[in-house]
Protein backbone atom coordinates (compact mmCIF):
# COMPACT_ATOMS: atom_id res chain seq x y z
CA UNK A 1 0.00 0.00 0.00
CA UNK A 2 1.01 3.24 -0.92
CA UNK A 3 1.31 6.08 1.60
CA UNK A 4 -0.68 9.00 0.57
CA UNK A 5 -1.10 12.58 1.00
CA UNK A 6 -3.36 15.29 0.59
CA UNK A 7 -2.74 19.21 0.74
CA UNK A 8 -4.71 22.06 0.57
CA UNK A 9 -3.98 25.29 -0.47
CA UNK A 10 -5.89 28.61 -0.91
CA UNK A 11 -4.45 31.53 -3.53
CA UNK A 12 -5.88 34.56 -4.65
CA UNK A 13 -6.92 35.68 -8.13
CA UNK A 14 -5.96 38.58 -9.59
CA UNK A 15 -8.91 41.63 -9.62
CA UNK A 16 -8.33 41.12 -13.66
CA UNK A 17 -8.36 37.25 -13.96
CA UNK A 18 -10.31 36.26 -16.84
CA UNK A 19 -11.94 32.79 -18.05
CA UNK A 20 -8.86 32.40 -19.96
CA UNK A 21 -6.70 33.02 -17.83
CA UNK A 22 -8.78 30.66 -15.38
CA UNK A 23 -8.91 27.98 -18.46
CA UNK A 24 -4.99 28.24 -18.58
CA UNK A 25 -4.23 28.05 -15.29
CA UNK A 26 -6.55 24.75 -14.69
CA UNK A 27 -4.87 22.52 -17.67
CA UNK A 28 -1.24 23.77 -16.27
CA UNK A 29 -2.83 22.07 -13.42
CA UNK A 30 -3.74 19.05 -14.82
CA UNK A 31 -0.49 18.72 -16.86
CA UNK A 32 1.62 18.69 -14.07
CA UNK A 33 -1.17 16.42 -12.01
CA UNK A 34 -1.06 13.87 -14.87
CA UNK A 35 2.73 13.62 -14.64
CA UNK A 36 2.77 12.89 -11.78
CA UNK A 37 -0.17 11.09 -10.90
CA UNK A 38 -2.05 13.30 -8.70
CA UNK A 39 -5.28 14.15 -8.52
CA UNK A 40 -7.62 16.50 -6.94
CA UNK A 41 -10.40 19.55 -7.27
CA UNK A 42 -10.14 23.24 -7.59
CA UNK A 43 -12.55 25.96 -6.79
CA UNK A 44 -13.12 29.13 -7.74
CA UNK A 45 -14.52 31.68 -5.28
CA UNK A 46 -14.85 34.70 -3.52
CA UNK A 47 -11.54 35.77 -5.61
CA UNK A 48 -9.31 32.76 -4.65
CA UNK A 49 -8.99 29.34 -5.85
CA UNK A 50 -9.27 26.76 -2.96
CA UNK A 51 -7.14 23.68 -4.10
CA UNK A 52 -6.94 20.70 -3.05
CA UNK A 53 -4.08 17.77 -4.23
CA UNK A 54 -3.65 14.17 -3.44
CA UNK A 55 -1.46 11.33 -3.91
CA UNK A 56 2.23 10.14 -3.33
CA UNK A 57 3.59 12.62 -0.89
CA UNK A 58 6.85 13.23 -3.26
CA UNK A 59 4.74 13.47 -6.42
CA UNK A 60 2.50 16.00 -4.72
CA UNK A 61 5.53 18.18 -3.76
CA UNK A 62 6.40 18.44 -7.88
CA UNK A 63 2.74 18.87 -8.56
CA UNK A 64 2.25 21.81 -6.42
CA UNK A 65 5.64 23.57 -6.79
CA UNK A 66 4.86 23.32 -10.85
CA UNK A 67 1.43 25.14 -10.14
CA UNK A 68 2.49 27.73 -7.68
CA UNK A 69 5.64 28.32 -9.74
CA UNK A 70 4.29 32.28 -10.18
CA UNK A 71 3.80 35.06 -7.92
CA UNK A 72 0.44 35.01 -6.80
CA UNK A 73 0.05 35.28 -2.78
CA UNK A 74 -0.42 31.36 -1.89
CA UNK A 75 -0.95 29.56 1.64
CA UNK A 76 -0.83 26.18 2.63
CA UNK A 77 -4.28 25.17 4.69
CA UNK A 78 -3.30 21.40 5.46
CA UNK A 79 -1.03 18.67 4.62
CA UNK A 80 -2.04 15.44 6.16
CA UNK A 81 -1.86 11.61 5.58
CA UNK A 82 -4.74 10.04 3.71
CA UNK A 83 -5.89 6.33 3.89
CA UNK A 84 -7.09 6.58 0.22
CA UNK A 85 -8.20 9.31 -2.12
CA UNK A 86 -10.96 11.15 -2.45
CA UNK A 87 -11.27 12.26 -5.71
CA UNK A 88 -9.03 9.47 -7.99
CA UNK A 89 -10.87 9.82 -10.62
CA UNK A 90 -10.26 13.50 -11.62
CA UNK A 91 -7.05 14.76 -12.89
CA UNK A 92 -8.74 17.91 -11.63
CA UNK A 93 -11.93 19.04 -10.94
CA UNK A 94 -13.02 21.84 -10.99
CA UNK A 95 -15.93 24.12 -10.16
CA UNK A 96 -16.57 27.82 -9.48
CA UNK A 97 -18.64 28.37 -6.30
CA UNK A 98 -20.54 31.54 -4.94
CA UNK A 99 -19.42 32.44 -1.67
CA UNK A 100 -22.76 32.47 0.16
CA UNK A 101 -23.57 29.08 -1.31
CA UNK A 102 -20.14 27.66 -0.16
CA UNK A 103 -20.96 29.23 3.12
CA UNK A 104 -24.56 27.70 3.13
CA UNK A 105 -23.60 24.31 2.31
CA UNK A 106 -21.41 24.66 5.37
CA UNK A 107 -23.90 25.76 7.71
CA UNK A 108 -21.65 28.76 8.25
CA UNK A 109 -23.53 31.63 6.30
CA UNK A 110 -21.55 34.54 7.95
CA UNK A 111 -18.15 32.33 6.60
CA UNK A 112 -17.93 34.66 3.27
CA UNK A 113 -19.46 38.05 4.42
CA UNK A 114 -16.17 39.76 3.11
CA UNK A 115 -14.03 39.63 0.36
CA UNK A 116 -11.26 37.82 3.23
CA UNK A 117 -13.85 35.02 4.01
CA UNK A 118 -12.14 32.06 1.64
CA UNK A 119 -8.48 33.50 2.58
CA UNK A 120 -9.72 32.77 6.15
CA UNK A 121 -11.42 29.57 5.90
CA UNK A 122 -9.98 26.74 8.49
CA UNK A 123 -8.56 23.60 7.78
CA UNK A 124 -11.68 21.26 8.68
CA UNK A 125 -14.12 23.79 6.73
CA UNK A 126 -12.07 23.83 3.79
CA UNK A 127 -11.93 19.71 3.28
CA UNK A 128 -15.75 19.54 4.14
CA UNK A 129 -16.68 22.35 1.53
CA UNK A 130 -14.31 20.55 -0.91
CA UNK A 131 -15.99 16.97 -0.21
CA UNK A 132 -19.16 18.42 -0.78
CA UNK A 133 -18.83 20.28 -3.47
CA UNK A 134 -16.62 16.85 -5.36
CA UNK A 135 -19.60 14.33 -4.15
CA UNK A 136 -22.42 16.87 -5.24
CA UNK A 137 -20.57 17.51 -8.59
CA UNK A 138 -19.61 13.56 -8.78
CA UNK A 139 -23.54 12.61 -8.61
CA UNK A 140 -24.39 15.04 -11.02
CA UNK A 141 -21.76 13.86 -13.63
CA UNK A 142 -22.83 10.32 -13.36
CA UNK A 143 -26.42 11.60 -13.78
CA UNK A 144 -25.11 13.65 -17.16
CA UNK A 145 -27.57 16.17 -15.63
CA UNK A 146 -24.13 18.64 -14.67
CA UNK A 147 -23.10 18.53 -18.67
CA UNK A 148 -26.23 19.58 -19.83
CA UNK A 149 -26.40 22.66 -17.42
CA UNK A 150 -22.75 23.78 -17.41
CA UNK A 151 -22.34 23.53 -21.44
CA UNK A 152 -23.26 27.46 -21.18
CA UNK A 153 -20.16 28.76 -19.88
CA UNK A 154 -16.66 28.23 -21.65
CA UNK A 155 -14.69 28.04 -18.41
CA UNK A 156 -17.09 24.99 -17.46
CA UNK A 157 -17.50 23.36 -20.60
CA UNK A 158 -13.27 23.59 -20.90
CA UNK A 159 -12.87 22.58 -17.25
CA UNK A 160 -14.65 19.57 -18.02
CA UNK A 161 -12.24 18.09 -20.35
CA UNK A 162 -9.73 16.21 -18.47
CA UNK A 163 -11.34 16.75 -15.25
Amino acid sequence: MEDLIHVIYISAASPEISEYDTVKFLNEARKANRRNDVSGLMLYMGGCFLLLLEGEPAKVDIASGAIFSDEREMRMILREPIAEREFPEWIMGFEAVEPHEAGRLLGEPLLFNSDSGVARIEPNSAKTLLSIIGRRRWQADRSGMFRAIRRTSKVSAVSRRGG
